[in-house]
């Protein structure tokens, strides 16, 4: 079961130690999905606002 975090920094946090991040669009907001080792976390944003957290996290490309 997904946990919901409704915090920008907490986020940010779990990020750091993420296996994976997704990012789904929709219409007028943002989903961002962070799995770790035991939960997938999901914050909901803006459009502006997720670009910007996006800016932050470090995000390494896989090639397939």
């Amino acid at each position: 079961m997904p946990r919901q975090v409704f915090s920008k920094d907490e986020l940010l946090r779990l990020a750091e130690g993420a296996d994976e991040c997704r990012v789904v669009r929709r219409e007028d907001k943002v989903k961002i999905k962070v799995r770790r080792s035991r939960y997938l976390y999901t914050y909901t944003a803006s459009s502006s606002e997720a670009d910007e957290i996006l800016n932050r996290i470090k995000v390494e490309k896989v090639e397939l």
